[in-house]
């Protein structure tokens, strides 16, 4: 995941341009909806306020200049002011996000941050999601704010994220492990297909990723599991679209990266 997703599948995507554009922000927090059919890209665009994204259905991957972060709905991605970025929906996705005034959210710094969504947060941000654009500011709706603010900045941050590189010796291990999981090519292997040793492939990895090949390749694996966790895939089909030998081995790699099985990572 280092090249933009556009370049990484070879269907077209239907780009859209963001729906709403503003000088400035009519509210200190504007709620946004939208339903994204599949294979839409919102193109890159930056805004001097913050943006909390969330999907309550489906899967995103939001590319930014510090590389690619992957957002089911049990995750949202905090958007610092300024930060150019774009949406790719290649399913269904219903999605939910929250304009937010700078000066509010100062406490949640200026770094892109992916963070976990429990059931308070995710209740406060689909019932600011449904106020009208233009609602009235009062004190009930201020109280609101604060706490979903407090939240956020309570929330864990995950590692559901791939950096962008250009080392030039790992693009095609890279992008054609993103075109095909299922490659079982080992790391000698790419080794003698790219001209460079095992352990400088190895090195490269750590230091762009701070992981090996192996680890890296899995969780790319999780990453792309996500998906089509979200499109109601059987696990066995997606073991097998995966590589992995068996339904039991995806399960484990699973656990050992989520700290759960795939079902119930889907019920939470």
């Amino acid at each position: 995941m280092t090249d933009s997703l556009s370049n990484q599948t070879k269907s077209v995507w239907h780009q859209q341009s963001p729906s709403r554009l503003y000088s400035k922000l009519p509210r200190s927090v504007l709620p946004l909806s939208a339903e994204f059919k599949p294979m839409t890209q919102i193109i890159s665009h930056s805004h001097p306020w913050s943006q909390l994204s969330y999907s309550c259905v489906g899967v995103m991957h939001i590319e930014t200049d510090t590389g690619i972060f992957v957002i089911p709905p049990e995750q949202a991605l905090w958007l610092p002011p300024g930060m150019a970025h774009q949406h790719f929906c290649k399913n269904k996705v219903s999605y939910r996000s929250l304009y937010i005034a700078p000066e509010l959210s100062e406490i949640l710094g200026n770094q892109v941050r992916p963070l976990t969504v429990d059931p308070l947060l995710k209740s406060l941000i689909l019932e600011i999601s449904n106020w009208p654009e233009d609602y009235v500011e009062t004190e009930e709706k201020q109280r609101f704010i604060l706490v979903l603010l407090d939240r956020l900045a309570m929330a864990k941050s995950n590692e559901l994220f791939m950096p962008t590189i250009q080392d030039k010796r790992l693009l095609p291990i890279i992008e054609t492990l993103n075109q095909e999981p299922s490659n079982k090519f080992t790391v000698e292997q790419w080794a003698l297909k790219v001209g460079a040793s095992s352990r400088t492939l190895n090195r490269l990895f750590n230091q762009n990723y701070g992981m090996g090949f192996s680890r890296w390749k899995q969780k790319l694996r999780i990453l792309k599991s996500l998906e089509l966790l979200n499109s109601n895939s059987q696990l066995a089909d997606i073991a097998f679209e995966l590589g992995y030998e068996s339904t039991s081995a995806f399960i484990t790699a699973f656990k050992k990266h989520l700290g759960c099985s795939p079902k119930k990572y889907l019920v939470k």
